[in-house]
């Protein structure tokens, strides 16, 4: 079966949607509230992490194209346990996470839209994710397209809104209080949030063009782009002057383009960046699924694909624990938080073991460095995560090692003699 695969402009703006998410909509006035004036450094800060971040997972994503992606070089680095871990703490982060996007978009539903009960929200969140879930099958032009449309709409609205309120609004900056390093450092660990999502980028290798070329140049850009929207909308947020009554947060930048109709325009943003995200993580996920179904560590049924190749049994396998977990939290079984924080932690993990293997393998100093200073940070944020989630982490290294043991699963020695690995 012959694919036609994405190329750049595509990947672009399926990163910049997945890896702005919500974020951009959570995250600035959170840093305006905890580093005052002082906030624009913290996002000047981030938006290098930003890209450190994005050079490092789009090279160690592609030094082994292929669906298993980041893991890949894992392997390469620390063995095929090590890669094991990697790969199961991805697919256990997107267990989670999706479920928590689909409800923040209920969250953000105008007043015209927003169903009247608490239990008409958690439907329409499962109606959103039923619809996504669809999409993402559809094969991948179709979510390139679709990530193309609405990543593209939202970056313009919110760089539109921003400056509209910078030219209109504005008012004469604060002066700058004495430097607190304590409130920095914490606006800096809020604001990592924002840069999270380049994790996935490699399990699309084998559908991109030219993927050692194409994926790195598509994130270097995506990554710029990100930097310019948070920076435009933190610096809107901190000199913007609103009127009394004005909408709190980020939608009271849209105030001076669209008046009343700012709410509904909000709204749209969010679920455009949203469901970027769910599109490109859970996507991202289940062809690293099929990719381990492959090689036998998860049943080989999830590598059955339909006839856009997307691995469709995988899809549905993560809609339904997703539907299931927006089933629980409107019964109060399970809290909201708590999903969050255990994707969280796992996210966490698999970037620090793709940040690890980038510093063994990559082979230039500065590379080396960024990379380590990169596992550095990620390690130190790991280590303030749920208590649920460093306890399941020791327990996956173990059953990683059993499998490997034991050969379950095992895969094709990779061939390091005609690989070229480089960093630049």
């Amino acid at each position: 079966m012959t694919q036609r695969k994405i190329g750049t402009t595509s990947l672009v703006f399926m990163m910049t949607g997945g890896v702005l998410g919500s974020g951009v909509i959570i995250l600035p006035p959170l840093a305006l509230q905890s580093a005052g004036p002082w906030a624009l450094v913290g996002w000047a800060l981030i938006a290098g992490f930003g890209l450190a971040f994005a050079y490092v997972f789009a090279h160690v994503g592609t030094l082994f194209p292929g669906e298993g992606g980041a893991a890949n070089s894992v392997e390469r680095a620390f063995g095929p346990a090590a890669k094991r871990l990697a790969a199961f703490t991805l697919s256990g982060a997107a267990l989670f996470g999706p479920a928590a996007v689909m409800l923040t978009i209920a969250d953000y539903l105008p007043p015209q839209l927003r169903p009247s009960s608490p239990a008409g929200a958690y439907a329409a969140a499962g109606v959103i994710q039923a619809v996504c879930a669809l999409l993402l099958a559809s094969g991948l032009r179709n979510v390139g397209r679709a990530a193309t449309i609405l990543a593209s709409a939202a970056t313009i609205l919110l760089l539109a809104g921003s400056t509209a309120t910078l030219v209109l609004r504005s008012g004469p900056a604060a002066p700058l209080p004495p430097f607190d390093a304590g409130a920095m450092g914490y606006t800096l660990l809020l604001l990592f949030w924002g840069v999270v999502g380049w994790e996935v980028v490699g399990n699309y290798g084998a559908e991109v063009r030219d993927p050692r070329r194409t994926v790195p140049r598509a994130a270097v850009l995506a990554a710029v782009a990100i930097a310019v929207v948070f920076m435009a909308v933190a610096s809107a947020m901190q000199f913007g002057v609103f009127p009394a009554g004005t909408a709190p947060g980020v939608g009271a930048l849209l105030a001076p383009l669209f008046g009343d109709a700012s709410s509904l325009v909000m709204s749209g943003i969010v679920t455009a960046l949203c469901v970027t995200t769910y599109l490109v993580v859970v996507g991202g996920v289940v062809r690293l699924a099929a990719h381990l179904a492959q090689e036998g560590a998860l049943p080989r049924v999830l590598d059955r694909r339909n006839g856009s190749g997307v691995p469709w049994v995988a899809v549905a396998g993560y809609t339904v624990v997703h539907l299931f977990q927006i089933f629980l939290v409107s019964r109060r079984v399970l809290d909201l938080a708590v999903i969050v924080a255990v994707a969280d932690g796992f996210f966490l993990t698999n970037a620090l073991l793709g940040t690890l293997a980038a510093a063994r393998l990559f082979t230039r100093p500065l590379p080396r460095a960024v990379a380590g200073g990169l596992s550095l940070g990620l390690a130190v944020i790991l280590s303030r995560s749920n208590w649920q989630v460093l306890a399941a982490i020791p327990v996956m290294g173990m059953f990683s090692l059993w499998q490997v043991r034991r050969g379950t699963g095992s895969a094709p020695a990779l061939d390091i003699a005609t690989v070229s690995i480089k960093d630049s």
